[in-house]
């Protein structure tokens, strides 16, 4: 192939690939805040394989405890209290691809073909992390499929259509396709109570805002009794909040009728204030910040279609963000088809899941009411 053996052609892509000199150009990106790209490479964890990723909650005790009188006799009993959560591995990937014309005429000039190369592998990482940010904020299509990972709102769920009771409510799980369900994960919240998140409403950003979230705070924030010793994964991950970019404003708005001085963050010593701005911008409640999600703009819910600006927040340690073992963004070499043996094309694929350890623990939401 005019002097080049596929061989050498694939050497040249390779090379080409790993070996980017610094040539810049502009990339009109989609998101504020590419929040589940970085959840993926810096929160993740590695499990090594199955058919599915598997944990077990314990949401009852057992019921044998009890104040006694000298002498009573005891009944001794097992109870089963053990539940299982069970999530499917999804798989993404993109590709991209060259042709061995595009490649020879650009054999005389080198910095051609590395801009060729390297415009094409951004323009389908940009795609790839598109699509892993959109589905982060979304329910699967239907509740059946496993085509796409359980985003946010598949854990955290809102309350109910015309439901206005603040708590441990969140039990309706409503896909794209506009049905419903209460098994979150294998487990009907709806049956074990224990297994709903928490939910509540708003009507504003203001100080019943406040409120509300300092409420929602309180009571997600479950410690071990003193004397048991924790049986669960000791994950350390950060907390942190997501809102649309209005809503966001609007947090701004009230911390600047509340104080003017943006004191930076190091003056705040271990004060814990209702909300605050940052040197950089970022909006902090209770020391969590919160951040723009583009995919939030004017969300609303696939049943009713109502607008209803949810506030998340997501604790890392219990929404665990999954990945397959050696089969993360792993990128092939170059390779041609027998059906297009002139085109040479990069594979770039990987297996994932978010996996939801404790519904009560691991975050919640407040949201406008959603009425039928």
């Amino acid at each position: 192939m005019a002097g080049l053996a596929p061989a050498d052609m694939r050497l040249l892509i390779q090379t080409t690939k790993e070996n980017l000199p610094k040539q810049n150009f502009e990339v009109g990106w989609d998101h504020l805040d590419y929040e589940f790209c970085r959840i993926y490479q810096n929160e993740r964890m590695v499990v090594d394989g199955g058919e599915s990723i598997t944990r077990y909650v314990m949401l009852d005790p057992g019921g044998n405890a009890r104040y006694r009188l000298p002498f009573d006799q005891d009944s001794p009993t097992i109870n089963t209290t053990m539940l299982k959560i069970n999530v499917p591995w999804c798989r993404v990937g993109t590709h991209y691809s060259w042709d061995i014309t595009e490649i020879l005429q650009n054999r005389g000039n080198p910095h051609g073909i590395i801009d060729l190369v390297k415009a094409r592998r951004t323009d389908e990482l940009w795609g790839l992390a598109n699509l892993i940010e959109q589905r982060g904020w979304k329910t699967p299509a239907t509740s059946t499929s496993t085509l796409h990972p359980y985003g946010v709102p598949y854990y955290l769920n809102c309350l109910d259509a015309d439901s206005v009771t603040g708590g441990f409510n969140g039990q309706t799980i409503r896909f794209q396709d506009a049905t419903w369900s209460y098994t979150c994960a294998g487990i009907n919240a709806n049956t074990s109570t224990k297994w709903k998140n928490y939910a509540d409403v708003y009507t504003d950003i203001d100080n019943a805002f406040l409120d509300t979230m300092r409420k929602a705070f309180v009571k997600t924030g479950f410690k071990v009794p003193p004397f048991v010793k924790d049986p669960s994964d000791k994950r350390v991950a950060p907390k942190r909040g997501y809102a649309d970019a209005d809503t966001i404003v609007k947090m701004m708005s009230l911390q600047d009728a509340r104080d003017d001085n943006h004191t930076p963050v190091d003056l705040f010593g271990k004060v814990m204030v209702p909300i605050r701005v940052s040197e950089d911008g970022v909006v902090y409640i209770n020391r969590i910040p919160f951040i723009p999600i583009t995919e939030l703009d004017g969300v609303t819910d696939p049943i009713t279609d109502d607008a209803y600006a949810p506030v998340y927040v997501v604790d890392f340690s219990k929404f665990v963000p999954v990945v397959l073992r050696d089969y993360w963004m792993e990128e092939t070499e170059p390779m041609t088809q027998a059906s297009s043996h002139t085109t040479y094309t990069l594979y770039l694929d990987g297996a994932h899941q978010n996996l939801v350890t404790n519904r009560r623990k691991a975050g919640f939401v407040i949201h406008k009411a959603i009425t039928t």
